[in-house]
């Protein structure tokens, strides 16, 4: 991999973009950290934790793939044992893609069927400027490197689009759902922030949700101006607290010494 500055990358996988930590010497810093945070603790945020292999994680990475660039992972048999499980294992290596059990893969199909049904989404994933999981690299006025992938975005639009698969896509609980998970109270926000701070111009940010079991159903929710206007609080917050915890390398939890519970205000005592 060859030097990488501040600008946009097509062509950085992955686990290259997750694994760039700093760029000319200034922390590169990504959203999933700044949700850690701010929803977390800094302690949290910096903990170095390896990543480990879920199959639940699978869902995700294939409906991603299959849905923003039409890459069908590979069908393999009906349980993650034996040899046949280790021939698909060995399939999917080779085309860069993920395997699947043969229940998980008709489930994922439909995940993408129900998106392509849904004309509103489909405007997205088939239009013909899209630009998919760009990494992205900006360095903030506090000189901190801000860093994104998003999922899609069309810049003749200004539209971000983040794929998310989910439990509920109903519009009122996914909303809630995108604000406790630092969805929409960060994540949002570091996209918009960073891309625009290489002046792609981009000002909206719509979530694209389908739901993991059947009716597969989906909907769009969008950030709105007031949620984005706090959600670019919380980000320049974060950026101070994670420059000034860079000086000293302090990441601590913040928590009390000693925590005394109370009876909490919902709780009746008979």
């Amino acid at each position: 991999m060859s030097e990488i500055t501040t600008g946009v990358y097509h062509d950085l996988s992955n686990e290259d973009y997750h694994g760039i930590k700093e760029i000319n010497g200034k922390p590169a810093v990504s959203s999933s950290y700044a949700k850690a945070w701010h929803k977390q603790t800094p302690a949290h945020a910096n903990a170095d934790r390896p990543f480990k292999s879920n199959p639940i994680f699978d869902i995700g990475t294939a409906t991603h793939g299959w849905a923003l660039e039409g890459v069908v992972p590979v069908k393999g048999p009906p349980t993650r044992r034996g040899n046949d499980w280790k021939t698909a294992q060995a399939e999917a290596d080779l085309a860069e893609t993920v395997a699947l059990t043969e229940s998980d893969f008709n489930r994922v199909e439909r995940m993408v069927e129900e998106l392509h049904n849904n004309e509103h989404i489909a405007r997205f994933l088939n239009h013909p400027k899209k630009v998919v999981e760009a990494s992205i690299f900006a360095e903030h006025p506090s000189g901190l490197v801000m860093k994104c992938r998003p999922d899609l975005y069309v810049e003749s639009l200004g539209i971000v689009i983040d794929l998310k698969t989910t439990v509920s896509a109903e519009p009122y609980a996914f909303e809630k759902q995108a604000w406790a998970l630092g969805y929409s109270s960060v994540q949002a926000a570091w996209y918009l922030k960073t891309m625009q701070l290489l002046e792609i111009p981009v000002n909206r940010f719509i979530f694209a949700n389908v739901e993991k079991e059947e009716p597969y159903a989906t909907s769009m929710v969008e950030v709105g101006p007031e949620l984005m206007a706090l959600a670019n609080e919380t980000v320049e917050r974060v950026i101070k607290e994670i420059i000034e915890a860079k000086k000293t390398n302090t990441y601590a939890t913040g928590w009390p010494d000693l925590h005394v519970a109370q009876p909490p205000a919902w709780l009746t005592l008979d």
